[in-house]
């Protein structure tokens, strides 16, 4: 058994220390990469594999091939076949480079937006890993998937697009399409290979609640200005990807349609953290939504109560109503979520 990933992946994770795959559960981290690759948990990993067992990290590859016969796992062989004659010993960074956001959106947290951290707290966290960043084997790197954060917002994501290494050929960036850099024109006119994959949430003013405080009208101004760019630039790939909530989920169809209307490839997937926006649990926003995933959504218990109280608390937060974005009805009564605070 085998995994690419070992030998050829690196990330920066967003407690400022550096690991491996972030699909692994309960992986370490380190200070860094010397010390990473040559730690003995590492050694256990390599050893248990090579040996034809599954190490209790690789838990959710191992669940996700026994149900489909795919995971990341063997996602990253079929890569490997294409990346190692180009360079035999590539790497690939992935991960947090820091978590400066312009964005607030309902299903992130401070260790991931520096906006939602500036409106819980004035000492709040902050990310920061250029450093380690800049201390990686540089001459192996081939790839970056590293992000935020929101990358068009920050510096240390604009500094290292303009000192990539002159072996690296694809560079991956995802977006909340609040804006666009012009730094990102000039990685493409090195010929090097740039996917941009923007967070769709929602349509109109879905998109406004989930998303605050970045407008739909502007979202629609950058994802057109993408497509202009687009045509200047044959290495430059699009793509929409959509978290899937109970806020949402009634408007995935025209979510659908709007990136069908766009010709940009879409995927989605549904939401896991933070649990009480799970389109499982049942509720208002879910229960009409049974059949459109049957045995997936509105199956678990009502979690009415336990919703509210987080709306009631994101609203408080943001200084926003939910109410304002949302046809709710009479069933929907903040009052009573207040009391949980």
């Amino acid at each position: 058994m085998y995994c690419p990933r070992l030998d050829h992946f690196v990330r920066l994770n967003s407690n400022g220390t550096i690991g491996k795959c972030g699909h692994m559960i309960n992986a370490k981290g380190f200070d860094s990469y010397e010390e990473l690759e040559h730690s003995e948990w590492m050694s256990n990993i390599r050893d248990t594999m090579e040996n034809g067992k599954w190490p209790m990290e690789c838990f959710r590859c191992q669940r996700s091939e026994k149900a489909k016969g795919e995971s990341i796992r063997t996602n990253s062989i079929v890569r490997h076949k294409m990346l190692h004659p180009v360079k035999n010993d590539y790497l690939i960074v992935g991960g947090v480079l820091d978590n400066v956001c312009n964005s607030a959106c309902q299903s992130c947290h401070s260790g991931l937006s520096t906006k939602i951290g500036s409106l819980e707290s004035k000492n709040y966290e902050r990310v920061n890993n250029y450093e380690l960043f800049k201390k990686l084997p540089r001459e192996r790197i081939i790839e970056f998937d590293v992000n935020g954060g929101e990358p068009t917002a920050s510096k240390n994501y604009k500094m290292m697009l303009k000192s990539l290494p002159e072996n690296v050929k694809i560079v991956r960036m995802n977006t909340n399409g609040s804006r666009m850099i012009s730094e990102l024109e000039d990685v493409l006119k090195r010929n090097i290979m740039v996917i941009v994959t923007m967070s769709l949430d929602g349509i109109g003013k879905v998109h406004d609640y989930t998303r605050w405080p970045i407008k739909w009208e502007n979202y629609k101004k950058t994802v057109d200005a993408y497509k202009d760019l687009q045509k200047k630039y044959k290495l430059l790939q699009l793509d929409f990807w959509s978290t899937v909530s109970c806020l949402n989920i009634k408007n995935l169809p025209d979510i659908i349609n709007f990136a069908k209307n766009k010709n940009i490839p879409h995927d989605w997937g549904f939401l896991e953290k933070p649990s009480v926006l799970n389109v499982r649990y049942t509720n208002q926003f879910t229960d009409s939504m049974k059949h459109m995933f049957p045995g997936q959504i509105a199956v678990d218990q009502d979690n009415t109560v336990e919703l509210e109280a987080f709306i009631e608390k994101q609203d408080k937060l943001r200084n926003i109503d939910i109410r304002d974005y949302f046809n709710l009805g009479p069933n929907f009564s903040k009052k009573t979520s207040a009391n949980l605070l």
